[in-house]
């Protein structure tokens, strides 16, 4: 990672600039779990408390953290209480992160989805953006394709919904008694 500072911790290893590039592997990398709109960058140094209310609404998801000049410094995910704006706040707690984060890109998903879907988003994130080996000793969730396809196309159990009634104008017949 980067300089120590206040003998904390090191300041995060600077990744790409994260562009439209960056942000439609996050999306996508999401697959069916993706919420919302397209991620837009909100404020982390003028607009801080407010911009953390707003994410604490995101309940799931990938967020990109990016510094002032717009570059990578954490690709994270959010599955829990207080999501996207509870896992930044734990950051904020770490002097190096809380000086270098001054924007982020939230990419929300379904609040529903499975933890384990979630991660292997952010790993794949990781992959096809090229983050493995480039900012120091951050690591990221390792899954393969068919592994990664697999978890974000299962349906969380508040989609799987019971078949219509027979009968109620929706075009759906009765199966005749055999």
């Amino acid at each position: 990672m980067g300089a120590v500072i206040d003998g904390c911790c090191p300041e995060p290893v600077a990744g790409p600039v994260v562009d439209a590039r960056a942000l439609r592997h996050a999306w996508t990398a999401l697959g069916p779990l993706a919420l919302g709109d397209w991620p837009v960058r909100y404020d982390l140094v003028q607009h801080r408390e407010k911009t953390l209310a707003v994410l604490d609404e995101v309940l799931a998801g990938l967020y990109l953290a990016v510094d002032a000049d717009g570059r990578l410094r954490w690709l994270g995910k959010a599955h829990r209480n207080g999501g996207v704006g509870a896992r930044l706040r734990d950051h904020f707690r770490h002097p190096e992160r809380a000086r270098v984060f001054a924007g982020v890109f939230a990419v929300a998903a379904d609040p529903f989805s499975p933890p384990k879907a979630i991660k292997a988003a952010e790993g794949r994130t990781a992959d096809l953006v090229g983050l493995r080996g480039r900012m120091g000793p951050r690591t990221w969730p390792v899954v393969t394709e068919a592994q990664w396809l697999a978890l974000v196309t299962s349906r969380p159990a508040s989609r799987v919904v019971r078949p219509r009634a027979a009968g109620d104008g929706t075009g759906d017949r009765p199966v005749a008694p055999a």
